[in-house]
């Protein structure tokens, strides 16, 4: 059995089935959102053999609370405890014509914000990798703490430590996130993030795979750089290898890069456990990495044409079906 936790805040996203600005009358789908536990509800839906999967947060005692712990409830093992007189965050997402989308966030001070290392310890005991992503640390001064006393248990622990940074300018500035973020990323053994994100926080003017080589070097293990609709590369330290990509018609891109890290992370489980993935020689490596990453552009892809952050995640079954009718291959660099 492979056991993932991860821990973070989820919100309750109503997300705008209009084109244009807020509505107070306008129709919006009821979804939940948290790149946390959309990566580990989307995980649950590739179907990885003898796989568990734990989410630990804080919720308010509220509506919002209530919707979150009945939609991941069964899906994964939940760890929310409500809180009385705290609140959980809200999330609006609105869609313009031009392919732009907007998130509005009611998530100042919310009980998610005041999660502490000790309410997530005992769920790291005897777990094979610890997920994190850089929006947790931006929350509150509090759960920067937890991150980093999570980052120092898995390292004294050999606990592998999955890192999606995760960038969100509505709640810090480039300079303060790089800053963070550069400590971080050297505890992590697999860390992705976007090609425009390296772009907007480090503004090196660099190649991806020159990005990719940096940041390889700072913590010396995996790194995978997405693209866009160019897709993704990954730099083990020897190699670089690419994937180009799947083109469909994007219908909402929100939650993409939670299933990406899904497919990514469920490609190689569904092989091999995350030790032995990490320690094997990079040639032995090279056909499991390819793999995940064709699995990982397929879920991303699929994700955008959908609706929602989890609801739009595709299934195992899905994901093998559009494997077997395109077939893209990787290269080295």
């Amino acid at each position: 059995m492979i056991k993932l936790v991860t821990f973070g805040e989820t919100m309750v996203q109503y997300n705008a089935r209009y084109v244009g600005r807020y509505r107070e009358d306008g129709e919006y789908l009821e979804d939940c959102a948290g790149a946390e536990s959309n990566v580990a509800v989307d995980l649950g839906r590739l179907g990885v053999p003898g796989m568990e999967i734990t989410w630990v947060s804080r919720l308010g005692d509220d509506a919002p609370g209530d919707l979150i712990l009945t939609e991941l409830t069964g899906r994964i093992r939940v760890f929310a405890s409500k809180y009385v007189g705290q609140h959980t965050g809200i999330s609006y997402l609105n869609h313009y014509k031009d392919g732009e989308h907007v998130k509005t966030y009611h998530r100042k001070d919310s009980a998610a914000s005041r999660l502490t290392f000790q309410e997530v310890k005992p769920h790291l005991e005897e777990s094979d990798l610890l997920h994190l992503t850089g929006i947790t640390p931006a929350l509150s001064e509090t759960c920067r703490e937890t991150v980093f006393d999570a980052l120092r248990y898995a390292v004294s622990s050999n606990l592998p430590v999955s890192l999606d940074l995760n960038f969100r300018p509505q709640l810090w500035k480039a300079p303060e996130a790089r800053s963070v973020f550069d400590e971080m990323l050297e505890f992590s053994s697999i860390l992705k993030l976007g090609y425009d994100e390296a772009e907007t926080v480090w503004a090196k003017g660099w190649s991806p795979a020159e990005y990719a080589r940096y940041f390889q070097s700072m913590n010396g293990g995996l790194v995978v750089l997405t693209l866009g609709s160019g897709g993704a590369l990954a730099c083990d330290g020897k190699d670089v290898i690419s994937h180009s990509g799947f083109s469909v018609e994007v219908l909402d891109p929100v939650g993409a890069g939670d299933a990406f890290v899904a497919g990514l992370l469920g490609g190689i489980f569904r092989r091999m456990r995350p030790e032995t993935f990490l320690n094997l020689a990079s040639d032995a490596r090279r056909p499991v990495l390819e793999e995940a990453l064709r699995i990982a552009n397929v879920c991303g892809a699929l994700t955008c044409t959908r609706r929602g952050d989890t609801a739009a995640m595709p299934t195992v079954q899905e994901v093998d079906e559009f494997l077997a009718s395109n077939r893209t291959d990787s290269t080295a660099g």
